[in-house]
């Protein structure tokens, strides 16, 4: 079951197909992972062939940020190497922060070296105290007035790829301001004055990982300024859909590649004289997986086209999200369940994408942030009234 028919997205979905086949082949993944590196050749390489340049605008280099391209790209990146789709997130989402918000100099200065591969940008938003409650950023971007600078000193966590980015997009506040009002998005290279950046140990997307961020005295010049200081919740905004678009084409890419692989080796696998895969136990745990994939690619799939035509999809793309990445969880802990020892002792792919699962049911806004959301549009948070599902639809 497939939501693209359209020869030019069939056309896509190989070309991106090829490339994975291409640049990270059987072990490259792995290697990075075991060895928690960065998958340098891969970004320059995803650079050199204009695979990066899709989130980008045609005007700036890129070939046009379509949401469906960006969706089908995603999905062979989660079947591929989910922990290089996490990596390729953060970019798309200071891509879509820059294209609504930034001016047009700082557009036409920075965009192009996304389309290149030239230019890897962390995001900076979550803190120690600020997770899924982003309106208690406490990172302070005061004005220096007689230079027309801002000095930047807080604490950024969860920051993935600043270990090994050129700069951070950062949400900060503005003194005496509090929740959304007075925020303001910077763009800190890595390499200035002030800025220490620490790589935290984690579960899964190893190769990737994530880090912390110390800002002490950080000089900022206004140039570097992302939309009217003050307005940083828009930038903050801006890129939240896609965000969980990209995380739930990943998890389908992934849940779909672990389908395939756990059906194949299970078809080898011969216990009591015959394949497991004559089973019925087995097959209707393989079919139920199948079924659940296929229901969150076509989830998925419409939140793109939705996204493409112009309508809102804010609802539809947490429904994607929460659908696809619990999915991808399930997945994988029933391929690791379906192998057994050899799953949890020999097959790195299925270990590897069991501790990457889990990650996505987090990052973009966890599972239950999901669910809030879907509850509120269904009028769930006012007492007497629920809406229809024609009317979330609209």
């Amino acid at each position: 079951m497939r939501f693209v028919s359209d020869e030019a997205e069939t056309a896509l979905r190989d070309e991106f197909r090829s490339f994975f086949g291409t640049h990270c082949p059987p072990g490259y993944a792995e290697e990075c992972d075991r060895a928690e590196r960065f998958p340098a050749e891969l970004y320059a390489a995803a650079g050199r062939e204009r695979i990066l340049a899709t989130f980008v605008p045609a005007e700036y280099g890129g070939r046009g940020g379509n949401p469906v391209a960006l969706a089908i790209l995603f999905q062979e990146a989660g079947r591929a190497f989910p922990d290089f789709g996490n990596l390729i997130i953060r970019n798309s989402l200071c891509v879509t922060g820059m294209v609504k918000h930034a001016g047009a100099e700082q557009r036409q200065r920075w965009l192009p070296q996304f389309a290149a591969g030239t230019m890897h940008m962390a995001f900076g938003a979550s803190e120690p105290e600020a997770g899924s409650d982003v309106g208690s950023i406490a990172t302070i971007a005061a004005p220096d007035s007689p230079a027309g600078d801002y000095i930047v000193s807080g604490s950024k966590l969860y920051t993935t790829g600043a270990d090994a980015g050129d700069a951070i997009l950062c949400i900060a506040r503005l003194p005496g301001t509090r929740r959304r009002e007075g925020l303001i998005a910077l763009v800190i290279p890595t390499s200035a004055a002030g800025v220490e950046v620490r790589r935290l140990s984690t579960l899964g997307v190893s190769a990737t990982g994530t880090a912390a961020v110390t800002l002490t005295g950080v000089r900022v010049p206004s140039a570097n300024v992302i939309g009217e200081p003050g307005k940083g919740w828009d930038v903050l905004l801006a890129g939240l859909d896609l965000e969980r678009l990209a995380s739930a084409a990943i998890a389908v890419g992934a849940s779909r590649l672990l389908v395939e692989h756990v059906s194949d080796w299970l078809g080898k696998r011969v216990q009591f004289g015959r394949p497991l895969t004559e089973l019925q136990v087995v097959r209707h745990r393989i079919a139920d997986l199948a079924t659940a994939v296929d229901a969150a690619e076509l989830a998925t799939m419409a939140v793109a086209y939705g996204m493409a035509a112009g309508r809102s999809v804010h609802v539809d793309a947490s429904a994607a999200k929460l659908a696809a990445t619990e999915t991808f969880m399930r997945t994988a802990h029933q391929a690791v369940q379906l192998e057994g020892g050899h799953g949890y002792v020999a097959d790195r792919l299925v270990q590897r994408y069991f501790r990457d699962a889990k990650m996505y049911e987090i990052g973009g806004g966890a599972s239950d942030v999901q669910r809030d959301i879907i509850a509120k549009a269904l009028g769930l948070s006012q007492p007497g009234r629920t809406r229809s599902a024609r009317e979330m639809s609209r």
